[in-house]
This record gives structure tokens, sequence and C-alpha cells, in this order.
């Protein structure tokens, strides 16, 4: 009678609050289509029903997606009885669990194909150009086929179901100088009925293994980055095994500023199992000639690396007014991490288990 009421109570207990409802992923494609405009090869893909607002009195909207290995395929129909140059069709994607940072991307067609989406709401450069399409003119308008790779993605769940959001935007001009009508399958900003998936086999075959905190996972043109709830890069995958250089410029980019650069030392930590750790520096010098401004303050974080994985293993503050500049940066025979500051304060850090913790044992303070 106990475990009877036990299993009964188990049953009727509502699910965890955090949970995900599971969505339904989109078909998986036997073999790799021919993009030619033609969707017939995208078969069996899952075709969207859309909302009264993807048809318009002279155009209407079509969208159908599928999936293979690390690549989503879109077909869109365009049924437009005039095509103009001005008409444009945006597709955005966006994976709305990847973290409250995380951004869509746009890429932008017309019956040309595929053109240059605005830098403040389109994918970078290389993602724009790994993106690949066909046109085929209709009686009534024309079809669109587009394969997007894996790196022209925006950023997507870490471990989560990889619920995405497809919108497709059009915008019909009529005539020169006419007003433009605009039709859309995301009428409230969210695909009609909910997002639909990409199947986890994406995860699978790029290989990807982040470190637990991982949020969302970004590509780069040399690489991965993983997102931390705390929303700045934790974890990170490149190409090619990792040097000081090659990990700054794949996690900062142009933010990364040489220690040189604000008069702060370069050093070379390594740990005691022989693995580097590279420290990257950014934000403003508050040291302006002889003064110190109080609104800025430089940050370093330090990345332990193995080939061509790395992982974030402390962020700290690498110069501020009231701490002066880190000027003394090194690890003790243990492993334990030691950062003077030229206020005459030094902040010490144990290692714990994958990063550095702060310890307040022996701390020295002017």
């Amino acid at each position: 009678m106990f475990l009877t009421a036990c299993l009964t109570a188990l049953l009727a207990a509502p699910p965890a609050a955090n949970a995900e409802k599971p969505i339904k992923p989109l078909p998986s494609l036997s073999k790799e289509p021919k993009l030619d405009g033609e969707l017939k090869d995208l078969a069996p893909a899952q075709d969207f029903k859309l909302p009264e607002s993807a048809t318009g009195s002279s155009a209407k909207l079509g969208l159908k997606a599928a999936f293979r290995k690390d690549t989503l395929y879109l077909g869109v129909t365009v049924d437009d009885d005039k095509l103009l140059g001005a008409d444009q069709l945006d597709v955005t994607l966006f994976f709305p669990d990847s973290g409250t940072t995380s951004r869509g991307v746009v890429y932008r067609f017309g019956p040309d194909g595929l053109r240059e989406a605005p830098a403040d709401i389109g994918a970078p450069p290389f993602a724009q150009a790994l993106v690949k399409s066909a046109v085929k003119p209709t009686k009534g308008g024309y079809t669109l086929e587009i394969a997007v790779p894996a790196r022209a993605l925006p950023r997507f769940q870490a471990f989560k179901q990889l619920a995405v959001s497809i919108c497709v935007d059009y915008a019909d001009s009529d005539m020169e100088g006419a007003e433009v009508s605009k039709l859309t399958t995301c009428p409230t900003g969210e695909m009609a009925g909910g997002p639909t998936r990409i199947p986890d086999e994406l995860r699978k075959t790029l290989k990807l293994t982040p470190t637990p905190d991982v949020e969302g996972i970004e590509a780069r043109e040399k690489g991965w980055l993983g997102y931390s709830k705390l929303h700045y890069p934790t974890w990170a995958l490149g190409d090619e095994a990792f040097n000081a250089d090659s990990l700054a410029a794949l996690i900062a980019g142009e933010a990364s500023l040489p220690p040189a650069s604000v008069a702060l030392p370069a050093v070379k930590l390594i740990l005691n199992d022989n693995r580097p750790i590279f420290t990257i520096i950014t934000g403003k010098n508050p040291y302006v000639k002889d003064t110190c401004v109080s609104g800025h303050e430089l940050r370093m974080a330090m990345y332990v690396t193995k080939d061509r994985t790395a992982s974030r293993v402390l962020e700290w503050p690498a110069a501020t007014c009231k701490l002066g500049k880190a000027m003394r940066i090194e690890l003790t025979p243990e492993g334990s991490l030691e950062i003077g500051y030229t206020s005459g304060t030094t902040h010490h850090f144990s290692w714990t288990v994958d990063h550095f913790e702060r310890s307040e044992l022996g701390l020295v303070s002017p």
C-alpha cells in the first residue's frame, strides 16, 4: 500500500519548473539537396501553417524547412504578380533559449538571390558568405531554396533542445514609389504556434562538448564560443590549437588589448599539469596621462588551454583607480595564484577543480 501511494503521488506531481516542453524536430533529409530553387528535393520538409499576415492583396508567402547533418535547409515560396527590384525578403533565425544576450540574425534576399543585410541586424560577414541560395522564377513569383550551415546560425542552446524561430518578412512594392506592403510569417515576432526544433544531430556532427556552465554556443570565423548564464564567454573551441594571440582574437577580437599598450606586464602562467593559462585584457584604461578616470577599468580574463580547447578560470580587475595596476601575477609552486597591485594590495586565489577562487587567507593590503 505504501509503495502504491508513493507511486501515485509521484505520477500526480507537477513537472519541474524548468522542464522543457518537447518539440518535434524538423525532418532530416536522406541526402544533400541540389540547390537549384526547386523545392521538391527538400521532401520530407515540414510545411508550416502560416498566419493571415503572410498573405496580402497581391502577394503570398510559403515556408518549409528540413535538416541534414549540420545544415538547415529552407524553402520559401513567394507568390507576387508584380516583382520589382525593390521587393525584398528577410529570413530571421533566432534560438529563444540560448541566453538573454543572444540575438537573432537576418539574411536578406530578393528575386536576384542573396543580398547583404545591414550590419545591425545581419550576420557577420564570414557567416553571410557561408549561406548558399538559389532562386527559381515561377509563373506568379519565385521559389527560394536556402542552405544555412551551422556557422551561419545565431547563438544556439548548449544542452537544451534546439528550439528555433524562423521568420520570413516580405516587403512588396507593386510599383516604383508606391507604398510598400509588408507580409510576415511572425506577426507577434515569434513563429505562429511556437518555435520549431533542429535535431540534436547538429551538436553531435559538430562534436561540441562545452563545459556544464555553458548556456549558449556561438560560431566564430575560426572556432566556437560558449557563453555562460552570466553572458560572458566561458569556453572556446578553436579550429586549430590555441596560442595567446589566436585565443584573444577568437574571444575578444578587436576589443582585446595588448598588455604593453596599457602598461601591464605580459605574463606566462603554466599549471602544474603543464597546461598554459592565457590572459586577455579588455576594457578602458583608467590611467590617462597623470590622472585616473574613476569610471574606467581594465579587466583580465584567464583561460586554461589544451590544444584546441580553452576554459575560463578567472575574471578579475587588471587596473582600477582603487587597486592600481596588476603588476605582479604569479603562480606559487602549490598552484595558488597571486595578483599584486601598485596600490600595495595582493589578491590570493586557490585552484578549485577547474578554476581559481578568491582566498582571504594571506590577504595582504596596504
